[in-house]
This record gives C-alpha cells, sequence and structure tokens, in this order.
C-alpha cells in the first residue's frame, strides 16, 4: 500500500495537474515576487487591474484572461511558492511524495467526502418532498463534518505558509524543503476544493 501511495502521489503531483503554469503571474499583477501576499490584497489588486483589462473597459480579451490566470496562481500557494522559486532560478523539485503525517489526512478527507458524495445521491434519487425533508437532519450533520474537516485543511495550510517567511528572508532557499512545502501545499488546496464542492452541493 505505501508503494502504491508513494506512486500515486509522486505521478500526479509530477503531471502537473493541480499548480497551473504561467511565465510570469506577478509580473501580470504588477507587483514585486513576493510570497508574503494576502488573499484580499491580491484580489484588490486584480479588481483594480481588470478595470482597465476587461474588454468592456477597452482591454484586450486575452490580457483580461491572463489577468485572470495570473490571480489564480498567486491566490493559490502552492503556485506562488512553485513560481517564485522559478522565478530565483531554483525550480521546485515537484517528483516525490507528500510528508507522512499528511497521509493520515487524506484518508479523513476521503472518507468525508465519500459520505457527503453518498448522500448527495440520496438526496438526488429522492423521488418526494417528504423524503427530502426526511434527510434534511442528516444533510445539516453532514455539512457541519464538511465544514470541519474544510476548516482542518485551512488550518494545514496556514501551517505549511508559516515556512514563507523562512524562505523569503534566507540568503538561499532550501530548494528541498521548499519543494517539499509546493507538494504538501498543492495536495491540501486540492483536498480543500473537493471539500467544498462537496459542501456547495450539500447546501
Amino acid at each position: 500500500m505505501d508503494d502504491f501511495r508513494g506512486w500515486y502521489f509522486t505521478e500526479r503531483v509530477q503531471a502537473g495537474q493541480f499548480v497551473r503554469h504561467m511565465k510570469d503571474a506577478f509580473q501580470q499583477m504588477g507587483i514585486v515576487p513576493s510570497l508574503m501576499l494576502e488573499e484580499d490584497v491580491l484580489k484588490g489588486i486584480f479588481w483594480e487591474s481588470s478595470k482597465r483589462a476587461h474588454p468592456d473597459a477597452g482591454g484586450g480579451e486575452g490580457e483580461f484572461t491572463a489577468l485572470r490566470e495570473a490571480l489564480a496562481v498567486l491566490t493559490s500557494p502552492a503556485g506562488r511558492l512553485k513560481l517564485w522559486m522559478e522565478l530565483r532560478g531554483t525550480p521546485a523539485v515537484v517528483r516525490g511524495v507528500i510528508d507522512t503525517a499528511l497521509m493520515d489526512v487524506f484518508s479523513e478527507v476521503g472518507r468525508v467526502t465519500q459520505g457527503a458524495e453518498s448522500l448527495i445521491r440520496k438526496r438526488e434519487e429522492a423521488k418526494s418532498a417528504l423524503v427530502r425533508a426526511l434527510l434534511e437532519g442528516e444533510t445539516q450533520l453532514k455539512r457541519e463534518e464538511v465544514e470541519r474537516m474544510v476548516s482542518k485543511v485551512d488550518e494545514l495550510i496556514r501551517r505549511e505558509c508559516e515556512a514563507f517567511a523562512v524562505f523569503e528572508t534566507g540568503e538561499s532557499v532550501d530548494i528541498e524543503a521548499a519543494s517539499a512545502t509546493v507538494r504538501n501545499l498543492t495536495f491540501l488546496e486540492k483536498w480543500r476544493a473537493g471539500l467544498r464542492a462537496c459542501y456547495a452541493r450539500l447546501v
């Protein structure tokens, strides 16, 4: 099982499915490359820039699309760190496995997600308003469970991002440590997105 998990995580990261790659999202957004960026600040910069870049304001469709892609990269901690490393000439080594400690979280996320998907199918198959009403109590409990799991993943992402200050202020980047952080964040962000999608379907 451990060999399978190692292969699974190695291949999924190596395929680059969860981190979008682009030439320089920092430049596209008009900001100095930095890891210490708040999502609200990035969104504010995006909205200001989009006033000029949007086709309705005389901008080009390509320019606006590139701006949206830049926002997507920079609001992803994994994407931001990966790009920051590339710009420094020390690209992340994305091939590898996530930290062992996160494997338990992976199992927990899988259990919660499967339970949510099962309930969603029950709701979709309900033939009457009465049956749907009878499922409401279970649905509320499941929403709360998914919310708790999202909060747990959010906290793990926050902890991983604590290393950003060390990476940015150090004279040199510990490529191994930074690469591990990219891998961990990539999967944590994917899990969070999946949980949020489940929650939306339970509302």
